[in-house]
Order: structure tokens, then C-alpha cells, then sequence
């Protein structure tokens, strides 16, 4: 396993600064994911991680070897980072059997042919395609492919596992199933795992740390339930899991929300104009009265629960209740909100 140090990582590419004073320490063992939308920069930090791409200043430390730096002006090559990397797209030779595309990283490292088929072979078993070795990709699913990726990456027992978005070519099934194979993979063999993504779920599910990033820039590291309950700032709150946003107005220790007498606890630094934000699980909806009026305007139907839309003012409120009965509450009813939990960001 290696431990992973970014310090002050810069990545231009001629006017644009696509990630901006990148900083990360990712501890030996650790599963770390890199999230945000398409754009933000978190695959150009992992090809910098790689090797793949060269960062225009700081440096970047796997284990206690410096592989990049612009003040040494020193810069490792890929192929001497003792990593394993697995791609968006798979990657995997069409004209190699399962087993020489898991063994080809160990035939290049010229390891002995009898130690190179019985490593293979544990690798396989490991990624439960251990019936599969003589077989070719297009015999292969896609979740199978991915698996294949996933033994030729670890199969040399590099220190470091860099994953490009893996799942994102899969069906949302399979998707959710690999994320706990991946971990599973993870955990067994304790190796140092960073993790790129656009989707939060894979993020949160899999993940010790979570660096959330935007146009360049870390947004907030931290735990999953810490960024989920805790988000820096409204952008990590939009983008992780579902919220609702208000306008409010915050003075003292509460903030009022506009064009209404109620208000909540305000434990931020704000002041002023504000936004209130709500998750849709922090709602209770009632017929019996509560904190706000509304009135519900569309209901849909998720099969482990229903997504309520109700009018408060001037806002479309967004409630979600586990267990709801669909035709319990009609479209045009008028409804009550408590609110159990509030977050305010500024305006």
C-alpha cells in the first residue's frame, strides 16, 4: 500500500486552469473518491496522479518517491509509479484470452511463466471469473470486462489503484453491484484505492473521504455522512444527494424564510440575504397542520416511496416519504411542512 500526497498542484492547459492548488493526503489502505460534475477537473488530478498528464507546478508524492515536481523539475514516467489503473472504457485486448490479459502486466515484468499463471489465477478467483480464463472480451459482459480490468490492474501488486469513472458503461444494476465488488476487492486486499466519479451514490456507498470538486477547485474533503449532513457551501449540498433551496433572510440566530412569518435556527455566519436549504428526508408532511402551508401539486410514485411536490409561496417544496401510500394525500390538497432540519448558505 502507499500513501498519497498532492501539495499544491496546479494543471494549465494554455489560459485555463483546469484544477487549482490541488491539495490531498490519501493514507495507506485508504478508499478516497474525487467527485464532481463533467468539467471540474478530477480526472486531470488522477492522469496527474498517473503519470498521464504533467502538472504545471507543485508536487505529488506515491509512497516516499517524489514522481512529479515542478520546483525539482523532476517527473516520473507511468510505468515506474507502482500503480494499477483501470479505465472508463475497459481497456482490455480483444485477441488476448481473459487470462493473458490479466497476465500481460507480469508477462512484461518477466515473471516466470508457472508464478505468472498461478497469480493469474488467484486474481481471477478473487474477481469471481475464475471459470472464465480461456474465454475472450466479446464473450464477456460488460460487468465481466470491467472485472478482467480490474484483476490486470492488481494482479502486479502495485501500492496504488487509480479507477477512471469503471462504472460509469455499466446498467444501473450492475453498476450498484460492482461498486460493493470493487470495495470488497478493496478491503481484501488493503491496497490504496483513489476513485473518480461523477456519481454521488458510488461516491457516498464506496468511499472513506470524499474530495469534492468544482471548476478547478476543492470544494470540501471529508467523510461521506460529514459532506452529506455538513456540506461547505451550496454547491456541495446541490450535488450530493437532493435538496431544497429557499430564500431567507438571516438575523441573529434565525433566519425567516421570505414572504413568511416562520423561521429556524440559524447556526451559521450569515447574515442578511439568505439561503435556506432542506433535504426531502428532513421534511415531515402532514394534513394536520405544522409549520408552512401548502398546497400538493404532483405526486410520483418511486415503488419504496413517493416525491411529493408541494406550493409554499413562491416555492416548489420537494418531500420525499418512505413507505406512502400514493392516493393517500390527492393532487390539489392542502398540506402542512415542519421542517426537522435546515441548513443556510449565503445568498
Amino acid at each position: 500500500m502507499s500513501e498519497v500526497r498532492i501539495e499544491h498542484v496546479f494543471k494549465r492547459f494554455g489560459a485555463v486552469t483546469a484544477v487549482n492548488d490541488f491539495n490531498l493526503v490519501v493514507k495507506n489502505g485508504e478508499f478516497v473518491s474525487i467527485l464532481g460534475p463533467s468539467g471540474c477537473g478530477k480526472t486531470t488530478t488522477l492522469r496527474m496522479i498517473a503519470g498521464f498528464e504533467r502538472a504545471t507546478e507543485g508536487e505529488i508524492y506515491i509512497g516516499d518517491q517524489c514522481v512529479s515536481s515542478s520546483l525539482k523539475g523532476s517527473f516520473t514516467p507511468p510505468e515506474k509509479r507502482d500503480i494499477g489503473m483501470v479505465f472508463q472504457s475497459y481497456a482490455v485486448w480483444p485477441h488476448m484470452t481473459v487470462a493473458d490479459n490479466v497476465g500481460y502486466p507480469l508477462k512484461i515484468q518477466k515473471v516466470p511463466k508457472e508464478e505468472r499463471e498461478r497469480r493469474v489465477q488467484e486474481m481471477l478467483e478473487l474477481v469471481h471469473l475464475g471459470e472464465y480464463s480461456k474465454r475472450y472480451p466479446n464473450q464477456l459482459s460488460g460487468g465481466q470486462q470491467q472485472r478482467v480490468a480490474l484483476a490486470r490492474a492488481l494482479v502486479a501488486q502495485p501500492g496504488l489503484l487509480l479507477l477512471d469513472e469503471p462504472l460509469s458503461n455499466l446498467d444501473a444494476k450492475l453498476r450498484e453491484s460492482m461498486r460493493f465488488e470493487i470495495l470488497e476487492i478493496q478491503k481484501k486486499t488493503g491496497i490504496t484505492v483513489v476513485y473518480v466519479t461523477h456519481d454521488q451514490g458510488e461516491a457516498m456507498a464506496m468511499s472513506d473521504r470524499v474530495v469534492v470538486m468544482s471548476m478547478g477547485v476543492v470544494q470540501q474533503i471529508g467523510a461521506p455522512h460529514e459532506i452529506y449532513t455538513q456540506p461547505a457551501n451550496k454547491m456541495v449540498a446541490d450535488f450530493i444527494g437532493l435538496v431544497n433551496f429557499m430564500d431567507g433572510e438571516a438575523k441573529g440566530d434565525r433566519v425567516f424564510l421570505k414572504g413568511t412569518n416562520v423561521s429556524f435556527a440559524n447556526t451559521s455566519k450569515v447574515t442578511g440575504d439568505a439561503t435556506i436549504a432542506v433535504r426531502p428526508e428532513n421534511i415531515t408532511m402532514s394534513l394536520n397542520g405544522g409549520q408552512l402551508e401548502g398546497q400538493l401539486t404532483h405526486r410520483f410514485y418511486l415503488g419504496d416511496s413517493v416525491d411529493y411536490r408541494v406550493q409554499v409561496g413562491d416555492h416548489i417544496i420537494r418531500v420525499i416519504v418512505k413507505g406512502a401510500d400514493l392516493d393517500s394525500i390527492p393532487d390539489g390538497a392542502k398540506v402542512y411542512l415542519d421542517f426537522d432540519r435546515v441548513m443556510v448558505f449565503e445568498k
